[in-house]
């Protein structure tokens, strides 16, 4: 069996499936608990939201089997991500003998598969794309752009650098196809292709520009994460006081009372946890108001992922409806941090 080749677009597929699955997971937990946790059915049945997960699995599964069009790849990965997050989020019922929807551990594992899918993304950014194998697939799969035309001038170029690559290949066969394709590139029709949802795109784009210039967008910035770095600080607080080893101590996560005695080593971490990024994003505010921004953006997003990568994993254990609360905000926040390196940093 030929060993697997990496998709030129597989990093921003599966990017969109972990967005879809994580904006699935939040939709679904928010809708239920303020809708009072509903049932969709009756008496001896009760159709679980984890069947409709399986067949948007199963839509998206069909689709890319049935159809090659460009846009099937990204209807894939929307209706994989929505399946397994709406699969996913009644794992608690799957590991546990009574059927316990509300079990916390279900959210730690909810959001390591979540962090897996991402870190995929990440993995496949990384894919070398170089090898010849992997430009002639590229080059093939770029026909259907041809085929649908017109193409883009970066297309185009874009193309016509894979063919320039892959005439340069040991392999004879591969030089042959590269010969072959280089007329049909040259010769395809070049304009600007109709991008559906380009002029909202190009809508939302004047917006920012118009309600968060440099100046605004750095006041967010120092705002959020001074008043994030502060909640987050709240572990500090923990920390000393089960440091302190004192039998008064008493906290309190949602309205319900936590075992010290028994969870006693997971609010250690939580709580170093929640101080480390609270003091990281201190820091970020700091350096912001001074003007070294790019400084300030690094501590900023180094204590975003810190939270997101980690803590948050622990505090799930704790209080999954709070987590659910705390990685929304934190993305939000990480969103303006990057727009902001994006608009004003990149050169």
């Amino acid at each position: 069996m030929s060993r697997p080749v990496p998709r030129a677009d597989g990093a921003a597929n599966v990017r969109l499936l972990a967005v879809s699955f994580g904006v699935t997971v939040v939709g679904t937990r928010l809708y239920l608990s303020l809708t009072g946790w509903p049932q969709i059915g009756g008496g001896e049945y009760h159709i679980a939201h984890a069947l409709w997960g399986g067949l948007l699995l199963l839509i998206g599964g069909v689709m890319s089997l049935l159809w090659s069009n460009p846009w099937v790849q990204r209807a894939t990965a929307l209706c994989t991500g929505a399946g397994c997050g709406l699969f996913i989020d009644e794992v608690g019922k799957f590991i546990t003998a009574r059927n316990d929807y509300f079990t916390p551990l279900a959210a730690p594992i909810i959001y390591v598969f979540f962090l897996a899918v991402l870190g995929v993304a990440m993995l496949a950014r990384r894919a070398p794309m170089q090898q010849p194998r992997a430009l002639a697939y590229a080059l093939v799969v770029r026909l259907k752009h041809v085929v649908d035309g017109p193409l883009s001038p970066a297309e185009r170029d874009e193309m016509l650098r894979e063919v320039s690559a892959l005439e340069d290949a040991e392999r004879r066969d591969l030089r042959t196809l590269a010969q072959r394709l280089r007329p049909v590139v040259e010769d395809a029709p070049v304009g600007q292709p109709v991008r559906r949802g380009g002029r909202f795109l190009a809508a939302l784009a004047r917006i920012e520009r118009t309600l968060l210039p440099r100046w605004v967008l750095r006041l967010v910035l120092i705002l959020s994460a001074v008043l994030l770095g502060l909640l987050s600080l709240v572990g500090l607080a923990v920390f000393i006081a089960l440091a302190s080893g004192s039998s008064d101590v008493q906290i309190v996560l949602g309205n319900t009372p936590v075992d010290i005695v028994e969870l006693r080593s997971v609010l250690l971490v939580a709580s170093v946890g929640e101080t480390l990024v609270g003091g990281l994003l201190l820091l970020s505010a700091a350096t912001l108001l001074v003007g070294r921004d790019r400084v300030g953006l690094a501590l900023g997003r180094a204590g975003l992922v810190l939270g997101l990568g980690g803590v948050n994993v622990v505090l799930g254990y704790l209080d999954a409806e709070l987590v659910v609360v705390v990685v929304v905000i934190e993305l939000v926040l990480l969103t303006l941090y990057h727009r902001y390196r994006a608009r004003f940093l990149a050169a």
